[in-house]
């Protein structure tokens, strides 16, 4: 009997002894924006410095497919937050989906524009633009959002110019040779490639923040990560675990060289834009001078914008589309 007590108690101790089973890790769901492309490459930071694990989180990074509509996923819950450019979230509230920004990476379009090279001359500044026929996509698109922007920066009105759709590069660089068309709105690194074919030349850098001040006078909100209202008040947590990551991402950008923030970038990706990786990275880069804030004006100037090509954005409240209160908790707790 002693030894039967004996063992009992034996065992009870090792019980009380093994460690409690851990609590599973919340799972969030981001769907980001084409994940490979350049204007992604905050993502891969925060993932390859751990800034996720460190929330206690663990984050799936999704990239878009052609199949699925991502604005359903985020509304129907299969996703928690998408990775996008800021324009969507005045889109989709106009079209009654409500979505916010919780945090704002990019503060420049992270583009270049170029005037083909016969017509530099006529163009050298926005109040110029006049008459001018600009490749710059579809009707909603950011680069088209973009050559409004600068139109209406130049005084003039969105019917004082026309707007071309895109071909691909090598079509856009031949309209430009032949003088049919006068503009061309280049992300990275397209403006490369135009102004190595003999095409155009610059005519106004949106990479960086200053540039894109001078250009359109006030910042430009692009990437940002945006989630539905719904979900910011029912789970708050995950847009502080969000909040948190890139906030910590974004000093690490701003505080490292190019070539320290490259080697964080994994090689499959790097490869894609070969021995450029570093160049492209580079012009990159400004589009990110930011601590996680919404800047008030930029998303006034771009709702302006919209609302002048579109009338159905001006009955969008601004305020809506963003909250700065996790960054804001996010920046006091890293101080």
């Amino acid at each position: 009997m002693k030894g039967l007590i004996a063992l009992l108690f034996c065992l009870f101790n090792v019980a009380a002894a093994a460690p409690a089973l851990s609590a599973p890790r919340e799972r969030i769901v981001l769907l980001v924006d084409e994940v490979r492309q350049i204007r992604s490459f905050p993502v891969l930071i925060a993932e390859h410095l751990g800034y996720f694990r460190d929330e206690g989180v663990d984050v799936t990074v999704m990239n878009v497919r052609n199949e699925e509509p991502y604005m359903d996923m985020l509304m129907d819950g299969r996703v928690d937050a998408i990775m996008a450019y800021y324009h969507h979230n005045i889109v989709q509230r106009a079209a009654g989906k409500e979505i916010e920004a919780v945090v704002t990476l990019g503060v420049t379009p992270g583009m270049r524009v170029l005037v083909a090279n016969s017509a530099r001359d006529k163009y050298k500044k926005p109040a110029d633009l006049k008459g001018s026929r600009v490749i710059s996509g579809g009707a909603g698109s950011a680069k088209t959002t973009i050559a409004n922007y600068l139109v209406l920066a130049g005084g003039h009105k969105l019917d004082e110019y026309t707007r071309t759709g895109t071909e691909g590069k090598d079509a856009n660089a031949q309209l430009l040779r032949e003088g049919k068309a006068d503009l061309v709105v280049a992300p990275t690194p397209d403006g490369f490639f135009y102004e190595g074919q003999g095409a155009a030349t610059q005519f106004a850098d949106l990479t960086t923040l200053d540039g894109t001040r001078k250009a359109l006078g006030a910042p430009f909100p692009s990437n940002t990560i945006f989630m539905t209202s719904a979900k910011v008040k029912e789970k708050p947590e995950i847009a502080q675990h969000l909040a948190n990551a890139f906030v910590r991402t974004l000093k690490f950008i701003n505080t490292h060289t190019p070539e320290e923030i490259m080697e964080k970038i994994p090689p499959d990706v790097r490869k894609q834009y070969g021995d450029d990786y570093l160049k492209v990275l580079k012009e990159q880069i400004p589009m990110f001078a930011n601590d996680g804030r919404m800047p008030e004006d930029g998303a006034v100037g771009e709702w302006r914008v919209l609302a002048e090509a579109n009338p159905k954005y001006k009955a969008v409240d601004v305020k809506q589309t963003y909250t700065n209160v996790f960054v804001d908790k996010a920046l006091k707790a890293q101080h």
